[in-house]
């Protein structure tokens, strides 16, 4: 088959020149030279030969593109027989196709048998190669998927082995069991000093006598009454305040979030309470 081209290369060599001598030969006859066709006839001939010379040493991409300019200067059917052969052996099989279909169309092929064979063979290897390129590329959607699998999984085996950090501990609040505490210790004050207060008053009671002059008392039943007054003041006092920090400690204890810390000042004083608080 090689051997087959190569003579029909050279054939179309032959005819190629001699189409060239023909025309330069009918213009001169004619008497009607044409000095740009000449000139483009000469050098579509110059580049026939560049591009031969470069297919029989084996460089095809330089042979197609000297076919090609031969081709568009002159016109000649007879180059797209090579241009084709050219085509052909750099694996660009539509290209070879589409080159022997146009020349078929230009009525000059003399061997149309053979040249429809050889587009039958060169469709039959174009599909060929569609096919295989089409596996290739299937191959090459497998393996990465295959890759893209593998990597999960490998993260998936990571993620296995590395430790379970346990989530902090929420802190534990503090501050509603100080209250409560603080609450509970100021009611209990608040106890001793109504228990001192009672002391007070029976010590009052017995210092004070009723006659005809009215309800009189000695120094001490005095300064009895005194402590009486004082000591009921704290107590009063004591006992609300301890009611009031408990009770706000146990609403803290029931309601605060644990990222909350607040804060509550309570100032005692005669008569009266200050609770201040934030949240």
């Amino acid at each position: 088959m090689t051997g087959a081209f190569s003579a029909k290369r050279a054939l179309f060599a032959s005819v190629f020149c001699f189409a060239l001598g023909a025309t330069s030969s009918v213009a001169y006859a004619q008497g009607k030279p044409a000095p740009e066709k000449v000139a483009a006839d000469q050098r579509a001939k110059e580049l026939f030969g560049k591009g031969d010379t470069a297919y029989s040493e084996g460089r095809y991409e330089e042979a197609l593109s000297a076919f090609n300019e031969a081709y568009e200067l002159s016109g000649r059917p007879q180059l797209l027989f090579n241009i084709s052969n050219a085509a052909e052996r750099l694996g660009r099989y539509q290209e070879a196709v589409d080159a022997l279909e146009k020349y078929l169309a230009s009525g000059k092929a003399k061997d149309k048998d053979v040249v429809q064979k050889r587009i039958a063979n060169l469709k039959k290897r174009l599909d060929d190669q569609k096919a295989e390129q089409d596996r290739i590329a299937k191959e090459e959607e497998a393996k990465k998927q295959k890759e893209e699998e593998e990597r999960k999984k490998r993260e998936a085996e990571q993620a296995k082995q590395q430790p379970v950090v346990p989530p902090p501990e929420k802190p534990k609040p503090i501050l509603p069991w100080i209250l409560i505490g603080g609450g509970a210790a100021v009611f209990v004050t608040g106890g001793v000093f109504g228990v001192l207060t009672l002391g007070a008053r029976s010590d009052a009671k017995s210092g004070c006598t009723d006659s005809a002059a009215g309800h009189l008392c000695n120094d001490t039943a005095r300064s009895a009454l005194d402590r009486e007054k004082t000591f009921g003041i704290i107590a009063d006092v004591g006992m609300l305040a301890g009611l009031v920090l408990g009770g706000v400690g146990a609403y803290f204890l029931i309601t605060q979030k644990p990222t909350t810390e607040p804060s509550v000042k309570v100032g005692v004083g005669p008569g009266a309470i200050d609770l201040v608080g934030r949240f």
